[in-house]
């Protein structure tokens, strides 16, 4: 059994656990089927803004002050975390904040905040947690504020990982390559430091054999595996391919047919040699290639100017600038 020491004893691993992958990766089929367990509670939204705390986080004062709390949470609640939580009705509140955190650092308040949020008290041994994919690059930070902290790293074949971001939201399958290359490498070389608190998963391997998959993920963390977990209880995607609420076993390898032969070389010409150490079959030849620096902001630019479209037409012309500058400042 996994176990964390504390005064002398023994106790059970509590969290936090991250729950981390690049985005339509199989991060949130993975969340569903781990909150299937009566130990864990991962909240649903993606918080994001840990980086960009640890920017500012001076700037907030002495957060124990009950005035200068009430400000910091003026300015927090601006995000779009909690946008979402609002939305939902969920918005924590102030108060129940402030009296929840065990100290005032970044760890003991973002704990609070994420114990209330998916009611997991800290007198329980409920395991609490996050899902965000773009912690993929920041799990040395996470480690550094968190280092009781275990991190579920799940990794999606990049071929069809690049097809499913075009597909969602129209990005670049180029840049998506080589942040895919560049993310998971990272997460890798920093988690293969932490041993038994770094958990790596593949989409693949969860599709066809998820009673094992997270049997091996509940052993590492010590606790029991539950047959609910093998099931969803409601859909976990809206778009793209593996929307509904049954696990896509056949959402796998659809860049076979799906990918023009050209993109798939340059893809493998990016990601190929880690594709390779992964464990997936690759057809090529020659070595790694990375994108310039300044394609890769051209790309970025495109991909910005079709995702603000994308918003327009949800949130409306206003709503949508809030909404992808605020998403700027946090994700880094």
């Amino acid at each position: 059994m996994n176990l964390t020491r504390q005064s002398g004893q023994q106790i059970p691993f509590a969290g936090p656990l991250f729950l981390i992958g690049m985005p339509r990766s199989g991060t949130k089929l993975l969340l569903a089927l781990l909150n299937q367990s009566p130990r864990i509670a991962i909240s649903t939204l993606e918080t994001d803004f840990l980086p960009y705390w640890i920017e500012n986080w001076r700037s907030y004062g002495n957060l124990s002050d009950r005035s200068t709390f009430a400000r910091f949470y003026n300015e927090a609640t601006k995000l779009p975390y909690f946008a979402n939580l609002a939305s939902r009705g969920r918005l924590v509140g102030e108060e129940d904040w402030y009296r929840s955190c065990r100290d005032y650092s970044i760890a003991g308040v973002f704990e609070a905040l994420i114990r209330l949020e998916v009611a997991a008290p800290s007198e329980t041994d409920t395991i609490w947690g996050d899902k965000s994919p773009s912690y993929t690059r920041h799990v040395e930070l996470l480690n550094s504020l968190f280092p009781e902290a275990h991190f579920v790293h799940i990794v999606r074949d990049v071929r069809d990982y690049c097809l499913s971001i075009n597909k969602a939201w129209g990005k670049n399958m180029i840049r998506a390559a080589q942040r895919w290359s560049d993310d998971v490498a990272n997460a890798r070389q920093v988690g293969n430091r932490l041993g038994n608190n770094y958990i790596e998963v593949r989409y693949e391997d969860l599709l066809a054999d998820p009673r094992s998959t997270v049997e091996r993920i509940c052993a590492t963390l010590g606790i029991d595996f539950d047959e609910d977990m093998t099931r969803l209880s409601r859909p976990t995607e809206v778009v793209g391919d593996a929307r509904g609420a049954e696990i896509k076993r056949d959402n796998v390898e659809k860049y076979a047919h799906q990918l023009d032969p050209a993109t798939r070389r340059k893809i493998e010409a990016i990601a190929g040699e880690l594709l390779e150490s992964l464990g997936y079959p690759v057809e090529r030849s020659g070595s790694t290639v990375r994108i310039g620096e300044m394609r890769m902001k051209y790309f970025q630019l495109v991909d910005a100017i079709n995702l603000f479209r994308n918003s327009v037409s949800e949130y409306g012309f206003i709503g949508a600038i809030k909404l992808n500058v605020r998403s700027l400042l946090i994700r880094r």
